[in-house]
């Protein structure tokens, strides 16, 4: 029989919602990629862990790979169904890639999107803004701003990433956004002394989920902080939780070279939590605890969040 607090703790712990927004450079995502049994299985569980999630390096051309991983993500379990919004093919030259929205379609929306104007031609792919329905009265929407670098100008791309937050938040007049992507950000590509010069870590509001000693890459011979989430705006980082790399090696029990044929890199991810509505929380513990204990329930856990 549990102890009542620890059965309190856990009835008030179920009220919160969980709500998962991650960023994975998939490494030269092609059909040929996704076609390979094991390379989609493993796509397809990583996939399903997030509620948002923005794919990089996605350079199938015929959008024919993403079709393909939505209609096995779709059939894998009954945490869908899924959707997806594909930026354009960006890039310089004949190296073209597209950011890609995978996204559960009952949980979230996107009301907006657009593909950064990049006029002074500052990012080797010009970031593809979205704004999403968030299920959360405290913060109905949110906007995301996916990267990646290139990494011959990561500290110009990343100071550059300041103006398509002022371009996001002032579109939509919200200063809840989310910036996250492959930012090449540490080891060889942005020394600590830069990393720490950047306008995004200089300007205040800012809050780096991703710490600097994290590992976001799959090879045993790198440590490497290169992917990242910064949150900004106070509703967006009243809610967040947690935020990490998620070792999919270790998790699927893979070893290197199987890991290295899905990416060099690790997804990361945020996690935002809010509260579910009042009664439900409190009217189960009410009528499982014992009297002597209900003095302990919060007087008034609040509406939702």
């Amino acid at each position: 029989m549990p102890h009542p607090v620890s059965l309190l703790l856990v009835l008030l712990a179920s009220g919160a919602e969980a709500f998962r927004i991650c960023a994975f450079n998939a490494q030269r995502l092609t059909l040929a990629k996704v076609a390979r049994e094991p390379v989609m299985d493993t796509l397809v569980r990583i996939l399903a862990r997030c509620d948002i999630m923005v794919l990089q390096e996605v350079v199938d051309s015929t959008g024919s790979a993403i079709s393909l991983l939505l209609r096995e993500l779709n059939r894998y379990d009954d945490s869908g169904p899924y959707s997806s919004l594909s930026s354009p093919l960006l890039g310089r030259s004949t190296y073209m890639e597209k950011y890609v929205y995978i996204y559960r379609s009952h949980k979230t929306q996107v009301l907006e999107s657009y593909v950064y104007n990049d006029r002074d031609d500052l990012f080797a792919r010009e970031p593809f803004v979205a704004q999403f329905t968030l299920p959360s009265k405290a913060l109905p929407s949110l906007a995301l701003v996916p990267l990646h670098t290139t990494p011959k100008a990561v500290e110009n791309e990343l100071n550059a990433l300041y103006d398509v937050f002022l371009d996001a938040s002032q579109r939509w007049q919200s200063e809840d956004v989310i910036l996250l992507g492959d930012f090449n950000a540490d080891c060889a590509s942005l020394t600590k002394k830069r990393l720490g010069e950047l306008v995004l870590r200089t300007k205040e509001g800012f809050h780096w989920a991703i710490a600097d000693g994290e590992d976001t890459t799959a090879r045993t011979s790198t440590h490497c902080a290169y992917d990242r989430i910064v949150l900004h705006g106070a509703r967006c980082k009243g809610l967040f939780h947690t935020a990490t790399a998620f070792n999919f090696p270790r998790s699927f029990q893979l070893t290197e070279e199987q890991a290295l044929n899905i990416s060099d890199h690790y997804p990361v991810e945020v996690e935002l939590n809010w509260a579910a509505p009042r009664d439900q929380p409190f009217s189960l513990a009410a009528l499982l605890l014992p009297p002597l204990l209900m003095p302990l329930l919060p007087l008034q856990l609040g509406p939702a969040a």
